[in-house]
C-alpha cells in the first residue's frame, strides 16, 4: 500500500468566494517520493480526528503570513497577510497530529505554523531581527538555490545533504523563538533557522521550498522520499 499524504491548502478570495488551492509541485514530489496526495481542505475542528485516520503523514505548506495575535503579539507595520481561519485549523491539525505520532513535514510558512504550534513565536518580518540579515525573498527562478545553508550533524537533512547545502527562499518572516520541544537543524550564515525537528516526535520542517526544486534535484526530492519512508 502507498502511503497517504495529506497536504494542507492556501486560501484565496475569488469572486467573493474562498477557493482552496495548492502548488502542482507538491503534488508532483509526493508522488515521485511513492506517495499518494491527500488535500487537505479546512474544517471544523471535531472533525480534524476523521481527516487524520485517514493519513499515513501529514505536509504542511507555505502561504501568507501567521497572526500574531496567536503567538501573544500585535501586529507590526512590515506584517503581511494573514488568514486567522486557516492559522486555527492548522495549529489544531499540527497539534492534534503530534498526539496521535503522525509524521509532518513543514515547508517555509508550515515550519512557522509548527513553530507556533509548539508554543514558538516568530519575526513579524527579517527586519525586526536583531542581527543584519540578508535578501531571503529570493529574485531567483523557484526552482534554483540563492543561498547556502549549515546543517547540524545527526539531522534528517545530514544524511541527504551532509553539514551545507543551497536553497531556494521565498520568505519575510522566520523563527524567533524555538517552540518547545524543538531544535535547530540548519541555519544560513546570517543566522536565521532554516531547518527544525522534534526531540522525539517524528516532525521536521525546512525554512526553504524543496518541492520547487525536487523536479532537477535529487537531494530535494529526496527530503519527499526520505519524509515518505517514515511514514
Amino acid at each position: 500500500m502507498k502511503k497517504r499524504i495529506g497536504i494542507t491548502c492556501s486560501e484565496e478570495l475569488k469572486d467573493g468566494k474562498y477557493i482552496h488551492f495548492i502548488n502542482q509541485d507538491y503534488i508532483d514530489a509526493i508522488k515521485r517520493g511513492g506517495g499518494v496526495p491527500v488535500l487537505l481542505p479546512i474544517v471544523s475542528s471535531k472533525d480534524i480526528d476523521t481527516q487524520l485516520s485517514m493519513l499515513d503523514g501529514l505536509v504542511v505548506i507555505g502561504g501568507c503570513d501567521v497572526n500574531p495575535l496567536i503567538y501573544h503579539q500585535n501586529p507590526l507595520p512590515l506584517l503581511g497577510e494573514t488568514d486567522y481561519p486557516r492559522d486555527c485549523y492548522e495549529i489544531a491539525l499540527i497539534q492534534k497530529a503530534a498526539q496521535k505520532k503522525i509524521p509532518m513535514l513543514g515547508i517555509c510558512r508550515g515550519l512557522q505554523v509548527i513553530n507556533v504550534a509548539f508554543g514558538g513565536n516568530l519575526f513579524q518580518d527579517l527586519s525586526y531581527a536583531p542581527q543584519k540579515v540578508f535578501l531571503h525573498a529570493q529574485k531567483e527562478r523557484r526552482e534554483y538555490g540563492s543561498h547556502s545553508i549549515h546543517i547540524k550533524d545527526d539531522s534528517f537533512l545530514y544524511d541527504i545533504f551532509q553539514d551545507e547545502a543551497i536553497v531556494n527562499s521565498f520568505h519575510h518572516q522566520a523563527i524567533d523563538q524555538l517552540g518547545e520541544g524543538l531544535q535547530i537543524v540548519a541555519y544560513s550564515d546570517d543566522q536565521i533557522i532554516e531547518a527544525i525537528e522534534h526531540e522525539f516526535l517524528p516532525v521536521w520542517a525546512v525554512q526553504f521550498h524543496p518541492e520547487s526544486m525536487s523536479a532537477t534535484n535529487h537531494q530535494m526530492q529526496d527530503i519527499f522520499n526520505q519524509f515518505i519512508k517514515k511514514c
